[in-house]
């Protein structure tokens, strides 16, 4: 199922997503060259006023219907700034479709089929039919997919529809990290697959092959290594498809610090490499260590200081860097959280109110843009 797109911007980048310095992977942008799509009619009208003189751009990415209704999942990357969105079926039949909601953190987005606008009584009647018989996705279960399990990806790479690619999973619960976009720490955990996958699966099925049924969605590929690609795991989009559908707002804590797993080991190591730096020593424990607290952040204003070893939060106890980040992300946004933390062989409890990630990513998005052109201009 095909998710076409009419995007003025034509820019639909998801890979902006990392601090600078690190690897950002390549998050696929859906706006591939879509050979079925006509070009834009020319035009001699210069002004950028006029609305007629505007470039249109297609794009187009995969998906799923989920639904008798007609509600179809994609990635949200596939259908940001879109102006128009059209659904095509392989048995050749096309609908409108509009946009319930999106949480681009996660990167899904949950459409649905509605009538064309223009739409009268015989029309309406040759629409109902049509949606009579949706052919409705299985959903299974992604929790209990294992390493070697045999898996097929489907979409519609470069606008060749209906295609599949076979392969295994390759690992299970990769960090965002892992995958090269840190800013999603403790949203979800992704599966990882050798099955080919390029521009055009976006939003399309990753397939348990034995049973048949949906366990992911493929979003992204690490631009430095191939044949390693990304899904998000379906229990994790069913668990927000309720209120996206809604058209609800999906958000994600964020405090602003840079947290990793700590033991002495590994302390007694990065204390040598920085001898010479004459920074200020690692302390040689186990636990949950917050290595940088960024400017103008929660973490900041709340108190939370580098080297803090984080044992609690909100009552939970933390073992490891995903623990606290899964904390975090499920943090009620504004509302004070309570964080005990080891300082110095002294325990204390600090409060800190979470902030709403996505915000903070656009915010982010924005500047990076903003750098790359003045860059560009130099």
């Amino acid at each position: 199922n095909n998710n076409n797109n009419n995007n003025k911007n034509g820019n639909n980048n998801g890979n902006d997503l990392t601090n600078d310095g690190e690897d950002g992977g390549d998050v696929f942008d859906g706006v591939p060259e879509a050979p079925s799509a006509p070009p834009a009619p020319p035009t001699t009208n210069n002004n950028d006023d006029d609305p007629s003189s505007a470039r249109i751009d297609f794009g187009q990415g995969s998906g799923m219907i989920v639904n008798a209704e007609g509600y179809v999942l994609t990635n949200a990357h596939v259908v940001d700034g879109a102006t128009k969105i059209y659904v095509h079926l392989t048995d050749g039949r096309r609908f409108r479709a509009e946009m319930r909601g999106s949480d681009d953190i996660v990167d899904v987005a949950v459409l649905r089929i509605v009538p064309d606008d223009d739409v009268d009584a015989t029309t309406m009647e040759e629409h109902e039919r049509s949606m009579s018989n949706l052919p409705v996705a299985r959903l299974g279960d992604s929790d209990r997919m294992e390493v070697g399990q045999f898996v097929t990806a489907i979409g519609s790479p470069g606008g060749l529809d209906n295609t599949c690619t076979i392969g295994i999973v390759s690992g299970l619960k990769r960090c965002p990290k892992v995958v090269g976009i840190p800013d999603k720490l403790g949203v979800l955990d992704y599966i990882q697959t050798d099955a080919a996958i390029n521009q055009g699966n976006s939003g399309g099925p990753l397939v348990d092959v034995e049973s048949g049924n949906i366990v992911g969605i493929n979003t992204c590929i690490r631009a430095n290594m191939e044949g390693t690609s990304f899904a998000i795991p379906i229990n994790k989009v069913m668990g927000i498809v309720d209120d996206l559908s809604e058209g609800k707002h999906i958000t994600h804590g964020y405090l602003g610090v840079h947290m990793s797993t700590m033991n002495p080991t590994l302390a007694r190591y990065s204390n040598k490499l920085q001898l010479q730096k004459n920074s200020r020593k690692i302390p040689e424990k186990e636990g949950v260590m917050i290595e940088k607290v960024f400017k103008n952040s929660p973490a900041q204003e709340g108190g939370l200081k580098k080297f803090d070893f984080v044992t609690e939060i909100g009552g939970q106890r933390v073992e490891t860097a995903d623990d606290a980040h899964v904390v975090i992300d499920r943090a009620i946004i504004g509302e004070e959280l309570s964080i005990k933390v080891m300082r110095d062989d002294t325990e204390i409890t600090v409060q800190v109110k979470p902030e709403d990630l996505s915000p903070r990513l656009k915010q982010l998005r924005e500047e990076r843009s903003k750098r790359k052109k003045t860059k560009a201009r130099d």
